[in-house]
């Protein structure tokens, strides 16, 4: 039982780090400033599936 809930507990975290880091990127703004929709630098902003 337990091997089944580290490899559950993986791949919940391997989701989560795969659909957060766009969102928190896009809104880690002032609260006057609109959401970021690129990087400064312009790289791409991965992270969201579907976008």
């Amino acid at each position: 039982m337990q091997p089944l809930l580290i490899v559950l507990a993986a791949a919940y975290g391997a989701a989560a780090g795969l659909l957060v880091p766009r969102p928190l990127y896009r809104l880690a703004v002032e609260p006057e400033e609109p959401w970021r929709g690129a990087c400064p630098r312009g790289h791409a902003l991965t992270g969201q599936v579907g976008s």
